[in-house]
Formats: structure tokens, sequence, C-alpha cells
């Protein structure tokens, strides 16, 4: 699961989170909870491992945050939490049955 701003200005967009592992039968995570146990929280752009919520500069364009749930063939990817997001992706990628993706806007 990742949650990418494509609007960042950075040159390169932002990440906001990015999880994996999570287990098969997980259907939901409720606001403010845990990630089930097995589940790998990364590091995200902003340098803590976790969820970054949506912060775009006052007075810049609207930005889209990508919100991708990809199911995968293997119950684990194998990799460390520091992992970068675009690394955790190509693997997932390979291994991907189906995906899904929101695109969420938010401007201040």
């Amino acid at each position: 699961m990742t949650m990418f701003d494509s609007d960042a200005p950075t040159g390169s967009g932002f990440w906001h989170w990015v999880a994996w592992d999570i287990p098969a039968g997980t259907t939901s995570l409720p606001t403010g909870a845990m990630l089930p146990a097995g589940s790998v929280s990364g590091e995200n752009d902003s340098g803590a491992f976790g969820y970054t919520g949506p912060c775009p500069p006052a007075g810049d364009r609207t930005h889209h945050y990508h919100i991708r749930v990809v199911a995968v063939s293997a119950p684990s990817l194998g990799l460390d939490a520091t992992t970068h997001a675009a690394v955790v992706g190509f693997a997932t990628g390979q291994q991907a049955l189906a995906a899904g993706e929101l695109v969420a806007t938010a401007q201040q």
C-alpha cells in the first residue's frame, strides 16, 4: 500500500506512506490503528516511518494523492523497512495479482 503526491514541489513527487506484507485477510485499516502483525511500514520521504498526511504548501496548485493497494503472490516481500518506496513498488509489480488506486486531491 502506498500514498504518493505526484504534485509535490520536489521535482520527483513525495511518498507519504509505503507499507507492505499486510496479511491477505486484511480488509480495512481503521483510523489511527496500527498495521496488522507482520506488516512493514516503511520510511516515507519525510524520513519518518509510517504515514505522513497530506499538507500541500499554501497557495500551491491542487495536489493529487495516489493511494494504491496491490495484492501480491507472496506472503512477504522480504524487504527491510528502510527500502525506498520506488523499490517496494518495483518488487510488488513483479508479483502483482491485482491492484487498485484511488486519487484524492487537496489544496490549501
